[in-house]
């Protein structure tokens, strides 16, 4: 509980929940962004949303995601 004087603004902000649509679909470049600025980790963004990430040059490898959401689309 926190008490808070009359005409207080307060902002709270809690994680993402759900989303919209298939994350296979997720733009592989904001997927790196969300990587970069710690919102998933390298792992998920490969196991959830199917984008390979060079960690090393912190690019997207367009071809290796490719293929990996092809085939994680045939799950």
């Amino acid at each position: 509980t926190l008490r808070l004087p009359p005409d207080t603004v307060v902002s709270y902000r809690t994680p993402g929940g759900g989303g919209y649509g298939s994350p296979l679909e997720r733009d592989p470049l904001a997927v790196l962004a969300d990587v970069i600025d710690g919102k998933t980790s390298l792992q998920r963004a490969r196991e959830v949303y199917g984008v390979v990430i060079d960690s090393e040059n912190w690019v997207v490898d367009a071809e290796a995601t490719m293929e990996l959401r092809k085939e994680m689309g045939q799950r």
